[in-house]
């Protein structure tokens, strides 16, 4: 079974000492041309890919191919110099800091400034939180992250996504001298062949790693491409190269050989841009025809001779390229973000074809101006205090302006926050606030003032649909269960069950329950549905599968265990088109003699670039953009039709959909509220302007 990878395939880190002036050139050895040429290759992949996905559907492997030469040369300066001392370490992250920290600098500070200037404020909270995190080189972790969390992981694509190989080199180059550093130290003191403990050494590290990716692949794809233990392997066949010394390359003998050798692995590495795309497992066993490529041809060692390929590799535009390829890696992706995003245009193929010469033109420029004037050179002198410098004033120069652009959006959020509070309620009459305004017995205002901002209704979701919060969410644990409103002598209680699309009624619930002195407890279970049957349900993670399955049934008898007077039900399920699996839900809970509410699923985009509250900051002037059809947007609901078939008097359904949408149109605001907080679930706030239409129902269920 194949998943589909994260989208999109971030780009390439660039290698340590991407130039000719490198770390082996430095120790006195002869720039590798061919390397060169191999950052060109990885680069030309990884463009290609992002700026036309089809011509290249597996061009993010070029992200791989710099793994492996970023591998082969720091392991290789390592070896030549092993570090025995703490000022040998600092020395080398010292040289990493002015090697590769200015061109990052420049690109975020430049992309920051884009930001706050063209795009709305609901766009600076994400930018500014992956400029931090790429500054410090987290940013693979921080993808792991909101890949778990509903608020985080839709909308418009970060233009910082890109660092995340950077993050996984910077913290291979971290780890890797102390790696090599210690196995040194064994070997000299245990008396062993230094090559052969430290080949011994990197390739357990290889197949640790290699052993790790594969088994978390398919079970949790997010994780395997981010995260770094399961990349680490791909830096280290290089590694395991560079320890082997020249002795490859003389055992493949003769220059027709090497040539033979180069060819197969440039063979494999363009064969692995076509034949891989996003629907492949990725990294697992897939990323080694692109990384094993990348060790033949660095293994060739350039050979000359009648097939060479020196006409090609040792050409100076293909040398530009790998020269600037570190620059061209920062600059491209924000630039095929940002400028359809600041001039509010689609992004095409021909805009795509403008954007690469100035992307060309920008990484020329910050690699002459700023990456080559600050790179260290042989001489160590004044080089940790330079280094302090320079990492010192580029921190505090990011950390401002991020500081600066998220406490900008937080006073703006919170102001709108407190003024949502203060708005004149009374109990549960119906106002033309938000749902009220599609009441026709009401006389509301055609277009009200905006009571909702965009980046206030991109937080505007209920504890019961936040990871940490009141969301059961993987890797399953205990049941997580909240109690809101009247939690010591209630009248009534309600249970709320089912995936995220219960919880989004919590507002409504908590607002019914705090008049009517109810209690309401929440079993909220995202990713699963509210069955013991989800393997009948494709959207659920092969590993999970056996986890939702327990935490339903542990569930569900704590639901038939407890006195509850109703249990409220509801679920998004547009997987599953036989309703029998919720049937046996359902007659669980009679049985029990449980009172059982379902609520019809609600409408929704379900596109991820169709994230209303982004749409809106686009489109504040122009909502209806934003609109859809109630023929698209409202969908099959099989836990409604299995209420339907029970025929049972204990369970009872309701459809409030006529209370989102008009007959004709899913407006994104109504009664001055934004309806969706994401492309998926309903803002709590107009939740809760749904209260007055969801309590009748409540009432008599529960009679």
């Amino acid at each position: 079974m194949t998943h589909v990878q994260p989208s999109p395939h971030p780009d390439p880190p660039q290698p340590v000492d991407a130039h000719h002036a490198s770390a082996v050139e430095r120790d006195g050895h002869a720039p590798r041309l061919d390397i060169q040429a191999l950052r060109a290759l990885a680069v030309a992949m990884v463009v290609v890919y992002h700026f036309w996905p089809s011509l290249l559907p597996g061009g993010f492997v070029g992200v791989d191919i710099f793994f492996v030469i970023s591998g082969f040369l720091i392991t290789g300066a390592l070896v030549r110099r092993p570090p025995s001392r703490w000022r040998h370490l600092a020395e080398f992250w010292a040289r990493r800091i002015l090697r590769l920290v200015p061109a990052v600098v420049l690109t975020l500070v430049v992309s920051l400034v884009a930001i706050a200037a063209f795009l709305p404020l609901l766009e600076w909270r994400s930018g500014g939180r992956h400029a931090l995190a790429s500054m410090f080189y987290l940013e693979n972790w921080h993808l792991v992250l909101i890949s778990t969390d509903y608020l985080a992981a839709n909308g418009a694509e970060p233009p910082f996504q890109h660092f995340w190989s950077l993050s996984v080199e910077e913290q291979y180059y971290v780890g890797w001298p102390l790696v090599i550093g210690l196995l040194t130290l064994l070997a000299r003191r245990a008396g062993l062949d230094l090559r052969r403990t430290l080949l011994a050494g990197v390739a357990l590290t290889v197949v640790a790693s290699f052993l790790y990716g594969l088994s978390i692949s398919w079970s949790n794809p997010s994780l395997a491409y981010f995260s770094t233990p399961a990349r680490v392997w791909e830096l280290g066949l290089g590694g395991l190269l560079a320890v082997s010394g020249a002795t490859v390359a003389e055992r493949l003998g003769s220059a027709a050989r090497r040539n033979a050798v180069a060819l197969l692995g440039v063979a494999m590495m363009l064969a692995s841009g076509f034949v891989l795309s996003g629907e492949s497992v990725f990294p697992g066993y897939n990323a080694l025809l692109p990384t094993v490529g990348a060790v033949l041809f660095i293994a060739a060692a350039d050979p000359g001779g009648r097939w060479s390929l020196r006409p090609v590799t040792h050409a100076r535009p293909v040398q530009l390229v790998g020269d600037t390829s570190y620059a061209i890696y920062l600059w491209h992706w924000p630039l095929l973000v940002l400028v359809p995003l600041c001039l509010r245009v689609e992004r095409t193929w021909w805009l795509a074809l403008l954007l690469l010469p100035i992307a060309l033109v920008l990484s020329w420029l910050s690699t002459t101006f700023v990456e080559n004037p600050l790179r260290p050179g042989r001489d160590s002198a004044g080089l940790l205090r330079r280094a302090g410098k320079v990492w010192g004033v580029s921190s505090v120069v990011v950390v401002a302006l991020c500081a600066a652009m998220l406490l900008r959006v937080e006073l703006a959020t919170g102001a709108n926050a407190r003024a949502v509070e203060a708005l004149p309620t009374s109990g549960l009459e119906v106002t033309c606030l938000g749902a009220g305004a599609l009441d026709d017995s009401l006389d509301c205002p055609a277009e009200p003032d905006l009571v909702t901002t965009p980046e206030f209704a991109k937080t505007d979701l209920p504890s019961s649909v936040r990871v940490g919060q009141c969301l059961n969410w993987p890797p399953f644990g205990e049941v997580v269960s909240c109690s809101l409103g009247e939690t010591e002598a209630p009248k009534v209680r309600i249970a709320l069950y089912g995936n995220s699309h219960a919880g989004q009624w919590q507002p409504a619930l908590e607002r019914i329950a705090g008049e009517n002195q109810w209690q309401v407890d929440t079993f909220v279970v995202g990713v699963c549905q509210p069955t013991t049957e989800n393997d009948l349900t494709p959207s659920v993670m092969p590993s999970e599968i056996d986890n939702c399955d327990r935490l339903e049934a542990d569930v569900l008898d704590t639901i038939a265990e407890t006195p509850y007077d109703l249990v409220v039900m509801s679920t998004m399920d547009h997987d599953t088109a036989d309703p029998a699996v919720y049937e046996r839900t359902l007659q669980k809970l009679v049985d029990a003699g449980r009172e059982v509410l379902v609520v019809r699923d609600t409408p929704a985009p379900l596109d991820p670039a169709n994230d209303t509250p982004t749409c809106l900051a686009y489109h504040l002037d122009d909502p209806e953009a934003c609109a859809g059809s109630p023929a698209d947007w409202i969908r099959q609901d099989p836990l409604t039709d299995a209420a339907v078939a029970l025929d049972d008097p204990a369970v009872s359904t309701l459809d409030l959909n006529e209370h989102v949408c008009e007959p004709d149109t899913c407006q994104p605001v109504v009664g001055g509220v934004i309806v969706w907080a994401d492309y998926n679930h309903l803002s709590a706030t107009y939740v809760t302007t749904l209260a007055p239409y969801l309590e009748p129902a409540l009432l008599d269920a529960i009679d």
